[in-house]
């Protein structure tokens, strides 16, 4: 079997969601990772195109409520990916940062899901729009 980046840190994301899982439901462990198991975000966190692994476990723990919760997926689509690619990259070139940094950012503050959640206006917009409006909704959440 080829080792891919999502195969070799599933394990670590998916021990660190449990844990977390376990902490704040109070569950055993193995309830925890019977809870993670039967989601939808198990199973996308193995997929390369979504990159879920660079979500910390507090991020992964909200999206897996939102799942159980609302009962729908939380997840990106193939359009929605490029489009968060292309305002990474306008951001960097902006500001002249290095697109890891600029990615770090946008999940610490949520930015990622912004882009998501408003993808069908943001992404009709010019570049200097949508980088405006990132940069009022990170000012928002410091």
């Amino acid at each position: 079997m080829k080792q891919t980046t999502e195969i070799a840190i599933l394990p670590f994301k998916v021990l660190e969601l449990a844990e977390i899982i376990a902490e704040r439901k109070r569950l055993s462990i193995d309830d925890a990772l019977f809870y993670l198991y039967n989601s939808d975000l198990y199973r996308d966190l193995s997929n390369p195109e979504l990159k879920l692994w660079y979500y910390g476990g507090a991020q992964l723990y909200e999206l897996l409520e939102e799942e159980k919760s609302y009962g729908k997926k939380i997840r990106f689509e193939k359009s929605e990916i490029q489009f968060l690619v292309f305002c990474i990259e306008q951001y960097r070139l902006r500001g002249n940062l290095a697109s890891a940094g600029v990615l770090a950012m946008f999940i610490r503050f949520g930015v990622d899901r912004f882009i998501r959640d408003n993808f069908d206006v943001l992404h009709s917009q010019g570049a200097e729009y949508i980088l405006h409006e990132i940069d009022v909704f990170i000012k928002r959440r410091r």
